[in-house]
């Protein structure tokens, strides 16, 4: 078994995220997941029988600075939307290290915001909005997919 100690992994500083025909450089954070409903199945005896499969469910929130949720919002209406929560968008996730770890990248199809945040409070030098969405699907490491 060969041990490397010095392994190299993707940083903050190797993400781009690009929605609204632009990168959001205004990016605090980004989290998103795949989640699918599973039960456990019982029968006779007290082990289970099997795993019932359900639905799969696509979310995720992401995190900018005021400034960037003003130009997102401006976006939206810029397409004939009210505002952010109105709308359905792609985001492209990339991971692009300057390592030799391969450059990735996933999209979030039909993203859809639940919360339009907004705010500071005395003290602040700047502010950062968590906002969450729920997504149609999650295609992940499309640029692996030939």
């Amino acid at each position: 078994m060969k041990i490397t100690i010095n392994e190299q992994e993707y940083a903050y500083g190797d993400i781009q995220v690009f929605m609204w025909g632009r990168f959001v450089v205004g990016l605090k954070g980004i989290d998103y997941k795949t989640k699918k409903d599973k039960e456990v199945l019982y029968g006779a005896g007290r082990d289970p029988r099997g795993i019932q499969h359900g639905k799969r469910t696509y979310e995720g929130t992401i995190t900018v600075s005021q400034s960037e949720l003003i130009a997102m919002n401006r976006a939206a209406r810029e397409k004939g939307y009210k505002d952010l929560l109105d709308c359905e968008i792609d985001i492209v996730v990339s991971y692009t290290p300057e390592t030799t770890l391969p450059i990735t990248m996933d999209r979030i199809i039909g993203a859809s915001f639940s919360e339009f945040p907004k705010g500071m409070k005395q003290g602040d030098a700047g502010s950062e909005h968590a906002m969450p969405f729920v997504a149609l699907n999650i295609e992940e490491d499309i640029s692996a997919i030939k």
